[in-house]
């Protein structure tokens, strides 16, 4: 690809990041502040349940449970709007040719900018609660943030085509993204479950990642480095395959619009 064609490329996905922004925040009161508000007031009601009744005696309950959300915000709002993408653009897609893994990735750009807000937010109470992870695990949390994207669009370039057949599949999701959440060590350390459950939450790929990333940002230390390496491994395979599907599933994806 020369550098003409990625300028033009980058140019588009910005451009239609701009308008998704617009079209969101229309007529919206508090507009982009949405995008702080509904994980916080999500945290402030987990914690004060949760921080009092169950977990009071962890020092660092209410950061763990920051750093969980936020991730998991970042996946299900990416996931969702990811696989809604082509669907919401059918008519720029019917009156001209854009590549479909442009309009899934300036989607996601919405997602990805909220993320970078929420993360200012995560750092300040890291430095309130005297938390200073050095340069390795600040490394390592990109590495796992780039994960989740990955998986995320992963997701995005299966689901994005099959709900412009299957419009019952945003209800699915809705579904299974409650599921994945409670399967997830959000609001519970992983700890706190049995071994054998603990194997069955770590095929949720978002378990390792959330796991891992309070690992290197609260206790200052290195998970299993060779879970990473497998998880890694699996993942490249799946995201070709999901550009390969998006590739062949968008030949006669206008037609069923």
């Amino acid at each position: 690809m020369n550098l003409k064609k990625q300028l033009h490329y980058r140019e588009t996905i910005w451009m239609l990041a701009k308008t998704d922004l617009k079209m969101r925040y229309q007529g919206s009161w508090l507009g982009a502040i949405w995008v702080f508000l509904k994980p916080f007031c999500l945290f402030l009601i987990l914690n004060f349940v949760f921080s009092n009744l169950f977990f009071k005696h962890n020092p660092t309950y209410t950061i763990r449970l920051l750093v969980g959300l936020i991730l998991w915000f970042f996946f299900a709002e990416s996931t969702t709007v990811g696989m809604n993408s082509l669907l919401s653009k059918m008519d720029i897609l019917k009156k001209i040719y854009i590549p479909k893994w442009i309009i899934i990735i300036s989607a996601t750009v919405h997602s990805a900018l909220a993320f970078c807000f929420n993360l200012v937010i995560l750092f300040l109470f890291l430095i309130a609660y005297h938390i200073f992870p050095n340069v390795l695990h600040l490394f390592l949390f990109l590495v796992y943030i780039l994960l989740i994207y990955g998986i995320s669009l992963t997701y995005s370039f299966f689901a994005a085509p099959l709900i412009v057949r299957f419009r019952d599949l945003n209800q699915i999701w809705e579904v299974l993204l409650q599921v994945l959440f409670y399967a997830s060590p959000i609001i519970y350390p992983i700890t706190a479950v049995p071994p054998n459950v603990q194997t069955l939450l770590y095929i949720n790929p978002m378990t390792l990642l959330i796991e891992h990333s309070k690992v290197v940002l609260i206790d200052n230390g290195i998970a299993r480095f060779d879970h990473l390496l497998i998880f890694i491994a699996i993942f490249i395979p799946c995201f070709l395959g999901s550009l390969w599907y998006l590739k062949s599933a968008s030949k006669n994806l206008i037609e069923n619009m």
